[in-house]
């Protein structure tokens, strides 16, 4: 990505926020979470409904709406809710996804094209150029286009926080990839 970035000025926002008033951001994924206990996927439906009112009623620059009850099971794209800066009048979407403590999946590869395509490298990857090389092939583009938001919970510990995913600083520092086995607990493919 080049030139300005909308969703990076809303992180920022965000990010000072949370830092000034963390007491917001706990209340409202400490509420998410507590769900859990109603199912394992009412938590994730609210906290796109969560996060969308969160930033309407703290973050004045910035206007939520949610969508994802219109893509409800149908999940045609990825993102939960569009953001729209009240001052640019700049909008973006944001996926939101809400984990426990643990491996993270960042994206749903909907066209099957990662995965094969890191496959065809066997396996392991080191080197910023060969890196570099993989993340601009056609089969990565959709995935650094997208935002995302992962809510994450230990349940064990109490703890929640929000982790803010940048794909240019990830592209930028990643050293290597390497792919592991999984025992038969899930279909999908790990790396």
């Amino acid at each position: 990505m080049s030139g300005h970035n909308p969703y990076k000025d809303f992180t920022a926002r965000l990010k000072l926020l949370c830092s000034e008033h963390p007491d917001l951001i706990t209340i409202t994924l400490s509420n998410i979470f507590t769900m859990r206990l109603v199912g394992n996927k009412t938590h994730g439906d609210l906290a796109e409904i969560a996060i969308a009112e969160f930033i309407n009623q703290y973050m004045y620059d910035f206007r939520a709406v949610y969508f994802g009850k219109d893509l409800y099971r149908a999940k045609s794209q990825e993102e939960d809710i569009k953001i729209i800066n009240e001052s640019t009048k700049a909008e973006f979407t944001v996926s939101l996804k809400a984990y426990g403590d643990g491996p993270l999946q960042l994206s749903t590869d909907k066209k099957f094209q990662m995965f094969p395509r890191l496959q065809k490298e066997g396996g392991n990857i080191e080197g910023k150029e060969a890196i570099q090389r993989l993340l601009k092939d056609p089969a990565f583009a959709e995935f650094q286009n997208i935002n995302v938001l992962s809510l994450i919970y230990d349940e064990q510990q109490k703890r929640c926080n929000i982790l803010v995913f940048d794909y240019e600083r990830a592209a930028a520092q990643t050293q290597r990839i390497v792919g592991e086995k999984r025992e038969k607990t899930s279909s999908f493919p790990l790396l």
